[in-house]
Parts: structure tokens; sequence; C-alpha cells
């Protein structure tokens, strides 16, 4: 019984983690731009997972069928840009546009998007749940999105909601490319190698947008009453330290313990700890924001079914 709790148990904690990271990035833009908060965390995850980076690469570099070879760089550096760098920007900048607990529900559309590209692209197999998944997701999205493109609902943000939906989109082509590119590398590889990469590339960006300049300009650290610069910072280090990078090292830990299939079920978790932390908030959440949650919700079952 030990041993299936510590899965079960983190599986669950990783559904609120990751259903928390959007009121985190909605809290981390009070004081930073969207690139910023994207950049800023992904320099958090990338230094964190930069032992493991320096480990394959200098102290125990791989060998024989492990060994990198320069198709694996990259698609490791594809995989840091589609499934991470440019979400963490759309999502920041949906942020701004749309409740955070939208951003959720939208972001489990995910395993609809993987679905079908792997059966576009790799030649996977359909099956029965999946194509009664997929019908049921774009039932979903229509329900969700429908009020507001007949012009019924001048509430929501259209193009905040599409930078939302096209992150899970992009979400789906990296888990296709981690699943038929990456099976030969050990799990700390495809997962620290993609956010040291973008995490680099993003300190330019930051520099580029004058973040570096604020943090000199800041006023020192009250721990007691911090400003918002420290409090927006502290977020998004949370964002970045236990939302990206520790909560991969778990997933990664989970899949070898059970299953991809069944470390994959805090699907469930995520858009409904999104909406909790909505509803705490005080967001306007309208009815066809839960009906779509639930629609899409039964279709990451269906699609997810064995």
């Amino acid at each position: 019984m030990n041993r299936r709790f510590l899965p079960l148990f983190l599986i669950v904690l990783l559904g609120c983690v990751w259903g928390s990271s959007f009121i985190l990035i909605k809290r981390g833009l009070l004081a930073f731009e969207p690139i910023q908060v994207a950049g800023l965390r992904l320099a958090f995850a990338g230094f964190f997972l930069l032992p493991w980076f320096v480990k394959y690469s200098i102290w125990q570099p791989m060998k024989g069928q492990h060994a990198l070879k320069r198709a694996d760089y990259l698609y490791l550096l594809l995989s840091g840009v589609i499934g991470n760098a440019i979400p963490a920007f759309l999502f920041s900048r949906a942020g701004q546009l749309i409740p955070s607990g939208l951003s959720g529900i939208l972001n489990a559309f995910t395993p609809m998007f993987t679905l079908l590209f792997g059966v576009w692209w790799f030649g996977d197999k359909w099956s029965k749940n999946g194509v009664l998944g997929v019908a049921l997701g774009l039932l979903g999205a229509a329900v969700l999105l429908g009020p507001t493109l007949i012009g019924r609902d001048t509430s929501l943000h259209l193009g905040g909601a599409s930078m939302a939906l096209f992150s899970a989109l992009l979400y789906g082509i990296n888990i296709n490319i981690i699943k038929h590119k990456f099976g030969h590398l050990p799990g700390m590889v495809k997962t620290a190698y993609p956010f040291v990469f973008v995490g680099f590339l993003y300190l330019f960006v930051l520099a580029k947008t004058g973040f570096f300049d604020a943090w000199n300009q800041a006023e020192p650290l009250n721990f007691q009453e911090p400003s918002q610069f420290w409090k927006s910072l502290g977020y998004v280090a949370l964002l970045g330290t236990f939302g990206s990078a520790l909560s991969m090292l778990a997933f990664n830990w989970v899949i070898k313990q059970t299953s991809a299939l069944e470390a994959s079920t805090n699907t469930f978790i995520i858009p409904v700890m999104a909406v909790v932390w909505g509803i705490l908030d005080s967001e306007a959440l309208t009815w066809n924001m839960f009906a779509g949650l639930l629609l899409s919700l039964a279709a990451v079952y269906l699609v997810m079914r064995r």
C-alpha cells in the first residue's frame, strides 16, 4: 500500500501545483511584463536544473545508445522552445486578458491535441475512445468560445483565450516529440536540457526588456513589508522552481514508478485547481466556462482511457 501511496500523493500534488501556476502568473504580472514573467520562470527553472545539465554534459557524459547525437540537441532545443519558451509567454500574456481559471480550463485540452498530432505526424492509431474524446473536446471548446464568437458574450477576450488554447496545442506537439524522439534518453536529460537551453536564451530577453535595471533600482528587500517588485519576483520564483523544475523531477519519478498514463491523470486536477484559485480571487467565471470544464474533463477521460 505504501508503494502505491507515494505515487498517488505526488500525482495529486502535481495537479495542485500545476493548477496553481495560472494564479502565480497573474501575481507575477502585477510587477512584470508577460515576456519578463516567462523569462524569469524559465530562468529559475533552468538554473535549478543546471546541475543535471552539467552532470550529463561534463561529469558523466552519456555513452553508447544513450549518447547525445546532433539531432538530439536539435530536438531538445525544439522541445524547449515549443514546450516551454513559447507557451510560457503566451500563458503570461493571456493572464492579462482572461481569468486565470479559464487559462487552466483551456490547458486541459492538451491531451486532445497530443492525440491529434500523434495520429497526424507520427502515425499513432486512432481508437474509438480517442475519436469520442476529441469530438467531446471540440464541443467543450465550442461551449467555451461559442458565445463570444457569435457576439452573445463580450466579456471574454477571444485573443487571450486563443493564446491559452494555442499553448495547449504546443504542449501536445511537445509531448509527441518527447515520446517519439527521446525514448533513448534518460528522463533527466529530456527535462533539464530544454529548460537550460531556453532559460539561458531568456536571460538575454530579460536584459533587453530592462529587468536587470529594474532590479538595481528596486527598493531593498524588506521581509516584513516587501514591495510589489519583490512579491511578484517571489511568485515567479515559486512558479519556475516548483511549477516547472521540481514538478518535472517528481513527474519523471512517478512515470518510472507507475506509467505515463497513470502519471498524466493529474490533468484532471489542474483545471479544477485553477478554477478554485480563480473563485478565491473573485474572478468572473461564467456558466459556459464550467460547462466547458466538465466537457473537457470528460474528453480527457476518454482520450486517456486504455
